[in-house]
């Protein structure tokens, strides 16, 4: 599929060599009779055979690393007669259960699971379990009654493991991107669709995208319809992106229900932050899976350049490159117009003041982050690293 950067060269390289290794892998579901489901909370979790041996292929992998391999005790485990698929983990952020916790639910499109239960370990006591979690395994068939959220160690009379469908950023699978045509496809089409579509941010309460309002409303004239994807039910925001062939915003969760879109259709992801560190290589994942055309815009004017996940104000706008994408694809706009509206440009501003004040300036600010990361080098297992980087933001106040 097509590739289009509209950036500097460095960015241009950036997304070049995140994307040079990905590929597509074969899926399989691995079969352990009185299998151990382990949930060890803050020391990780997974599943171990009949002889306690760990199944490498439970393990919830991200790149490279994976989350720590818990020991436990093997006394007294509760025993359930049932045969299970083992899924992932409840994870509490909506992007990345969407990539890395329904990267295995592949199985359940197999006739010989339909009538399975369904394991979500719930190692970070997450209480209640968002809807979504058990709204996205019903769209694909499986009862509310059958999924259990497994909050203690416990053994199964079978334990079916898929292995894992998509790993960000590396690679993917044919069953990751059929799992979200079969959730499509159990939503009634919508009485009204649009070819093109443009996810906006401007209504989040927080890390919102300054100025974005300038370039939605160019979207819109030139043909998008704007959705506000918090205002929408997870069905209407599915069938909406499902029916559409251009799916168009900030770089985000929203994105990523090009899960959900037919080949042939264009994601365009326009980018908003000044450093290079972005989202990128995960998007292009998704697009090539769903066989989309991917165009990526570098759109920030930061004063202070932050990372993708920053918790920080970050300002898009009219720079050469925004207008370059826009005159390329033959978009009318006012070319008059500023790079960013002064109005906003100063709240932008004003945001900025207020983290400087809260968080003792941009400098200690960047320190503290870069201390939360490389401290998190010498803990070992991913789940543990998480916890950590989180306890100690939250000390750090950033």
């Amino acid at each position: 599929m097509n590739l289009d950067i509209y950036s500097g060269m460095c960015y241009k390289a950036y997304v070049k060599n995140g994307i040079r290794k990905q590929y597509m892998r074969k899926t399989s579901v691995e079969k352990y009779s009185n299998g151990i489901i382990v949930n060890e909370h803050s020391h990780g979790f997974g599943v171990f055979d009949k002889d306690f041996k760990f199944v490498k292929s439970s393990r919830q992998t991200r790149k490279n690393n994976g989350q720590f391999v818990p020991k436990f005790n093997h006394n007294n485990i509760p025993y359930i007669d049932e045969d299970v698929v083992f899924i992932g983990n409840v994870y509490p952020q909506f992007g990345h259960f969407l990539l890395e916790h329904m990267n295995r639910a592949y199985a359940l499109l197999d006739k010989k699971y339909k009538n399975m239960k369904v394991v979500l370990i719930n190692n970070q006591d997450v209480n209640p379990v968002p809807n979504y979690m058990f709204r996205l395994l019903e769209l694909l068939g499986v009862k509310h009654s059958d999924i259990i959220i497994l909050n203690e160690t416990t053994r199964f009379r079978n334990v079916y493991i898929p292995v894992q469908g998509y790993n960000i950023p590396i690679y993917s699978s044919e069953g990751f991107g059929k799992t979200f045509d079969a959730i499509a496809n159990a939503i009634p089409k919508p009485k009204k669709t649009y070819d093109k579509i443009y996810m906006s941010r401007d209504a989040l309460k927080s890390r919102r995208t300054y100025d974005e309002k300038i370039i939605q409303d160019i979207f819109e004239k030139n043909g998008f319809h704007i959705v506000y994807p918090e205002t929408l039910s997870l069905e209407e925001q599915i069938s909406l992106v499902h029916n559409c062939n251009v799916l168009a915003g900030c770089a985000g969760t929203a994105l990523h229900w090009a899960l959900v879109m037919k080949p042939g259709g264009t994601v365009i992801q326009i980018k908003r932050n000044r450093k290079n560190d972005d989202n990128s290589a995960s998007q292009y994942l998704i697009n090539e899976t769903k066989k989309l055309n991917s165009i990526f815009v570098a759109a920030s004017v930061e004063k202070y350049k932050t990372g993708h996940g920053y918790d920080m104000p970050q300002v898009v706008g009219l720079n050469k490159y925004m207008r370059e994408f826009f005159d390329k694809n033959n978009f009318k706009y006012d070319k008059n117009l500023p790079v960013v509206l002064p109005d906003l440009w100063n709240e932008y501003i004003d945001a900025c003041r207020d983290v400087k004040l809260g968080r003792g300036g941009m400098f200690v600010f960047e320190f503290k982050n870069k201390l939360v990361h490389y401290s998190a080098c010498f803990i070992p297992g991913r789940e543990r690293r998480g916890r950590w980087r989180n306890w100690l933001k939250r000390k750090l106040h950033c």
